[in-house]
């Protein structure tokens, strides 16, 4: 049992199925819309997939962030934004992923999506370590846990306010 199982909130979030995964669809900077259905979203030579993307001489992967959440059992909620990454990385990712080339080395990145406490254009950590999986960011403002109701106001930053789920009664539509 952890500290959080005392907290109503908690319990009923995990009734729900845990903590909420928030991914961001394309990077900032992206000017032609959202991608939608489609697999790829190309508009002249800028194109856009659920991982990739290439606009002008820019080049973007879509990363994950783990943030450990203070007094669970480990449990973790997940974003996943952008990094603009170099060249080498992007190709390199884009060989592991489609043609079964050796894993990249981490890379320097700079995140793509504005998030709480993480600046538009921060410096983050790319890790390619994680076979068959999006590339994990360490991002500083996120390297340590944070307490559920920190995780809480990280979520009604992002528009997904869960507090008024968490405390109805009622069966919730996430």
């Amino acid at each position: 049992m952890s500290l959080l199982d005392l907290d109503n909130r908690w319990r009923r979030l995990q009734e729900l199925g845990g903590p909420v995964d928030i991914g961001f669809e394309e990077p900032e900077v992206w000017p032609h819309g959202e991608r939608g259905e489609a697999p790829v979203l190309e508009i002249g030579e800028d194109r856009l997939s659920a991982d990739l993307c290439r606009l002008g001489e820019r080049r973007f992967l879509r990363c994950i962030v783990h943030i450990g959440i203070e007094g669970s059992d480990g449990e973790v909620a997940l974003l996943a934004p952008w990094a603009e990454v170099t060249h080498e990385a992007f190709y390199a990712y884009v060989a592991h992923a489609f043609e079964g080339a050796p894993l990249p080395a981490a890379s320097d990145a700079l995140l793509a999506n504005a998030l709480p406490d993480a600046e538009l254009g921060s410096s983050i950590l790319l890790a390619f370590d994680t076979e068959g999986t999006r590339p994990l960011a360490k991002v500083d403002a996120y390297a340590k846990p944070i307490s559920f109701d920190a995780l809480l106001d990280l979520y009604s930053e992002l528009d997904h306010d869960l507090r008024p789920i968490l405390s109805s009664k009622e069966a919730p539509s996430i």
